[in-house]
């Protein structure tokens, strides 16, 4: 018995030394020894310092970013224990950038994943088991070790020293000189140590180690790439053992604006020193050169104990300039330390904007003006760095989003990098700061983690130390507590808690709208808005996402901004999303040369593919077709026709603190496309929220018979602004004038040229001594038409005598097979992104029923010479699917001496229940007719519901540059009210299109099939040829890949339709 209790004694210790004490699979440890949270700062030395804005002129500032050694394991007990120690060789370690996520340089992969955990989903722990196919199976919980050596500055000695990291994912723990200084989770929010007691003079060693899943990773499970490391700034800092560790500027406004109260609540901590100092409080605007003489506040400080204390400072400022999106006004504050002896100790610096956000009569108000939220959801993404995103990646969003009429932005789903508030600042924009609160993998039932109580002080702490970081941001107007992590009693706590700190600021939380103070939901259809705000909830109403951008897409986004300012109660929404969340990846087999990838490209697995791929604009920012339509729709000037013969139109500023007198108002009179008249409205202003009839001094032109007229009228910048240049546009609208115009004029047939047609078996030849056509029987369509020795037409003889009635049109297949060229039945676009919802929308039906591969019987075909100046052929054809889908339609060429062919079709598609991707004809011209040139909607591409943005004009674009780069390829490049547009060489020579109705058209080096079977922009192989697109009709492009798809009034139903269009040789 004794020999056994000995032995158990014996064993007992180095059990408990093999049973590690793991913090990150504990919810009830999210920190130790960090830093309560504060707002953002560091100190300075002088005011100039402080006001420059440069971290690296202050001498208690030590930057820590750079190269750091670097090792990483794949699991956690490979990791190096007791690397941290004093002496543990890394001499051979890898080197590391800081900041960047470890799998943008080479160590793991990048996983993306939408709902599914990437890890087990059994919390909080991370290394139960996973499916094979998961990427954590390989690499189930890597850890990063870092260490970095530096010398600490010899005049810090005497002070406090702290060691801030801006943000580590997910969790990480920090050694300085071998002794253990803290740990923290929270991948997006500082964690701050205070390190006094174990640096020394000369050189020391910081070492971290970084986990890449933590329990704070079932609060993470944001709609992004999962990636890990330090990935924002490190630092040292020095204060004074009297320090103002805090601080919030409050501005309370009078009720007309006329003047503010300026409290500021201020945080003193005393590390061990008696204390008599000064702290004294300036404020200036921002645009002023001179520093005050004065300070506003001037505080006496002669007792802080070890706990801190915390004082209320209050002063007054008289018509002070508002801070707004619109008119960003900021003051600088200085906070100045001193000793006894009038010694500067530490300035610290915050830019403040006085603004009051309130919410009443089912509204949303700044400064007494009810906003409309025109907004965007935006991830911090890059696409050489990931996770890490520089000031200059920062500011062009921010100017991109200016320039395209966006005033606000979600910060999905967590508090950015600090930068970002500073600029939104600076810019205006307002930002709606959400917290870094997402547990969409465990559902929104009784396991979502708002539920469990056990989870509440992570999902309270979070959120606070959101608000504590960011509340001194003037662009901060809403609070987010999190983003799809379920009700629960966890929110009702941590709204309170908001509440309780931050009375002013609204809260906005989309899955429990009872603790926010706006109700708020994700991607709802226009007719339910528009229901919404006909209620008399006094919480006003907002779209958190809506619109959802992926791929070809942000369809009938006009009825959503239409609804929203029919109501008061509707205030606006955000865009789903700002920027396709993609990655440069090299391609395959072609070394140096680079894509951008998504879901599922690194090998990545759970993956939800290239749904990460939602933004209105690239990954390399390239301005989308999309972002052109939020430019117009989310514009601030509106236009209404009043009497357009006598050039009256009212305006109506929509801005709510600009007069459009700070604009240039313009318009231009177009005859057919072409500029015939401009002009300025001098001295024009209109204040705020205010509308008024003017007149547009156009001279009626000399009216041309067939010809169109349209007036645009615009405003654009007078000067240069901070986000633009001097003539930018920033609203606009166009109108048809209702001119009595004559028919344009026929020419008689004796101007033509004699016709001859022979008829074959198989052919039908038809020449005049302008051209010469060959139509043939079998494939029922034109099958070579040339003009001298220029091909318009050509069809190899193969693509005809080779085929057979079960593999006609096999043109989809391979780059080389032989394909009919002239012109034919097509129902089928490569689906967009938004055909899919989900996968029960239209777009599976058309690849299952394999409406790309149609395949023609001709039913009856008829030849007549009508004239002598022309020749007519009939045609009967069935167009069928091989799942059985099928489109009769009747085709009439009628072919004129001239070179002229009109094209009368009528279709008449199987009734079926699901919508038609378009009805059109499919044909393609041979190699080098790479001009396209058109008058219609324009210049970026446009849809039958997205083309709000797009004025009729004249255009021309080379064929390869009417490809869009949508990271996955689907339907592009229409064009839409289409009078006329024709396709020529280098020597204007080609066909023009034209109808007297308004007619789709688009012209590419793809046939619709390749763009749907590659998966990347760089799987496409250009063709040679130009393949052109003739539609009389489109389905709409809604938003169905998450929301609803296209609205009724855009869906392109089942029934018969006809449309006519003309082709002629041209430049001959």
């Amino acid at each position: 018995m004794i020999n056994r209790l000995v032995m158990l004694l014996l064993i007992l210790p180095l059990t408990l030394i093999g049973q590690e004490k793991r913090e990150w699979e504990n919810q009830a440890v999210n920190a130790i020894n960090k830093q309560k949270a504060r707002a953002s700062w560091v100190p300075y030395a002088s005011a100039e310092q402080a006001l420059s804005g440069d971290k690296s002129l202050s001498p208690y500032y030590f930057s820590l970013n750079g190269l750091w050694k670097f090792n990483w394991v794949k699991h956690p007990d490979l990791r190096p224990v007791g690397f941290y120690k004093q002496g543990f060789d890394v001499t051979y370690w890898d080197q590391i950038q800081v900041p960047s996520a470890w799998q943008m340089k080479g160590y793991g992969i990048p996983i993306y994943t939408n709902v599914p955990y990437p890890h087990p989903t059994n919390p909080p722990f991370i290394l139960d088991s996973v499916p094979q196919n998961f990427t954590a199976r390989k690499f189930p919980n890597p850890v990063g070790s870092y260490v970095k050596k530096f010398n600490l500055p010899s005049s810090w000695k005497e002070n406090q020293i702290f060691l801030q990291f801006e943000g580590v994912e997910s969790a990480v723990y920090v050694w300085v000189n071998g002794n253990f200084v803290g740990y923290s989770e929270d991948s997006r929010l500082p964690a701050g140590f205070d390190v006094t007691d174990f640096v020394a003079e000369g050189e020391n060693t910081i070492a971290a180690e970084v986990y890449q899943w933590s329990d704070g990773s079932y609060m993470e499970d944001q709609d992004f790439w999962r990636m890990s490391g330090i990935y924002r700034d490190v630092y040292l800092y020095t204060t004074p053992k009297v320090e103002l560790y805090d601080y919030w500027i409050k501005t309370k406004l009078n009720e007309d604006f006329s003047s503010a109260e300026i409290e500021i609540e201020a945080v003193f901590r005393n590390h061990g020193v008696k204390v008599n100092h000064q702290l004294e409080i300036y404020i200036k605007e921002d645009n002023e050169t001179s520093f005050p003489e004065s300070p506003i506040i001037v505080y006496p400080l002669r007792s802080v104990d070890k706990n801190g204390k915390a004082v209320i400072l209050k002063s007054f400022i008289q018509q002070p300039k508002l801070w707004s999106a619109e008119q960003p006004n900021l003051y600088n504050v200085l906070f100045v330390l001193k000793d006894a002896d009038g010694k500067i100790l530490k300035v610290q610096h915050s830019k403040t904007g006085f603004r009051k956000v309130e919410i009443r009569d089912q509204q949303l108000w700044v400064n007494g003006s009810s906003i409309k939220i025109k907004g965007v959801n935006r991830h911090e993404i890059d696409p050489v760095n990931g996770r890490v995103v520089s000031r200059k990646s920062m500011v062009r969003d921010i100017e991109l989003m200016k320039q395209h009429n966006i005033n606000t932005v979600r910060t999905s789903h967590y508090p950015n990098d600090p930068m970002w508030y500073e600029l939104c600042d600076i810019y205006g924009l307002y930002v709606i700061d959400e917290a870094n609160v997402e547990s969409h993998g465990m559902g929104y039932g009784e396991k979502s983690l708002g539920h469990v109580l056990s989870w509440q002080e992570t999902h309270v702490s979070r959120i606070m130390n959101m608000v504590e970081r960011d509340k001194n941001h003037p662009c901060v107007i809403m609070w987010s507590l999190g983003n799809e992590a379920g009700p629960g009693i966890n929110f009702i706590a941590a709204s309170k808690a908001v509440k309780a700190r931050d009375p002013e600021r609204p809260i906005h939380y989309e899955r429990f709208s009872e603790v926010a103070d706006v109700e708020s939901v994700m991607y709802p259809d226009v007719p339910w808005l528009i229901d919404q705000g006909k209620k008399t909830d006094p919480k006003p109403f907002f779209m958190c996402e809506y619109a959802h951008a992926m791929g070809n897409a942000v369809g009938n986004l006009q009825e959503y901004i239409d609804a929203v300012y029919a109501s008061k109660r509707l205030i606006g929404g955000c865009i789903w999303d700002w920027v396709d969340q993609t990655l440069y990846k090299e391609i395959p087999g072609r070394k140096g040369e680079y894509f951008l990838a998504y879901g599922g490209d690194f090998g990545d697995r759970p993956t939800d593919w290239n749904f990460c791929s939602n933004g209105l604009t690239t990954g390399d920012r390239r301005i989308t077709p999309k972002l052109e339509e939020v430019k117009k729709v989310y514009q601030n000037v509106e236009f209404h026709p009043v009497d357009l013969l006598k050039g009256v139109i009212r305006i109506e500023n929509r801005f709510n603190f600009i007069s459009l007198g700070n604009f240039d108002a313009f318009w231009e009179l177009s005859e057919n496309g072409a500029v015939v008249e401009t002009g300025l409205l001098p001295a024009f202003t209109l204040a705020p929220d205010s509308r008024k009839e003017v007149v547009i001094p156009f001279k009626k032109p000399v009216l041309n018979a067939g010809a169109e007229y349209f007036l645009l009228v615009g405003f654009k910048l007078k000067k240069d602004e901070l986000w633009a240049k001097s003539g930018h546009v920033v609203a606009w609208e166009q109108f048809r004038i209702p001119y009595q115009v004559a028919d344009k004029q026929q020419f008689a047939m004796t101007w033509q040229h004699q016709i001859n047609m022979v008829e074959t078996k198989s052919e039908i030849h038809v020449s005049s001594n302008v051209f010469n056509l060959t139509f043939s029987k079998k494939a029922g369509t034109i099958a070579n038409w040339s003009v001298g020795d220029v091909d318009l037409i050509k069809t190899c003889k193969e693509a005809i005598e080779g085929i057979k009635p079960e593999t006609r049109l096999v043109s989809w297949n391979t780059e080389t097979t032989k394909r009919i060229a002239g012109p034919r039945v097509n129902v089928f676009r490569a689906p967009v992104d938004n055909d899919y919802i989900f996968g029960s929308g239209p777009g599976p039906i058309w690849q299952d029923m394999q409406l790309y591969n149609l395949q023609d019987e001709v039913v009856e075909l008829n030849a007549i010479q009508l004239d002598e100046y022309s020749v007519a052929v009939d045609v009967k054809l069935v167009s069928k699917a091989k799942a059985g889908f099928e489109v009769r339609s009747e085709v009439q060429y009628i072919i004129k001496g001239n070179g002229e062919i009109d094209v009368n079709v009528s279709f008449h598609p199987q009734n079926v229940e699901w919508q038609l991707a378009k009805l059109g004809m499919i044909m393609e011209m041979p190699a080098d007719f790479e001009t396209v040139e058109w008058f219609g909607a324009g210049p970026h591409e446009n849809y039958v519901d997205r083309k709000s943005s797009a004025a009729i004009g004249a255009y021309s674009k080379s064929v390869d540059d009417m490809t869009e780069h949508y990271v996955r390829p689907q339907d592009m490049g229409n064009r839409s009210d289409t009078r006329w547009f024709v396709v020529s060489n280098h020597t204007g020579q080609g066909l023009r299109f034209e109808a007297d109705s308004l007619l789709n058209f688009s012209t590419l080096h793809h046939l619709p099939y390749d763009l749907d079977k590659a998966n990347h922009l760089y799987e496409l192989v250009r063709r040679p040829e130009t393949i052109l697109t003739i539609d009389a009709a489109h389905n709409g492009l809604g938003g169905g890949s998450c929301g609803p798809g296209p609205m009724d009034e855009y869906l392109l139903r089942s029934v018969p339709m006809s449309f006519s269009f003309t082709m002629k040789a041209v430049g001959f």
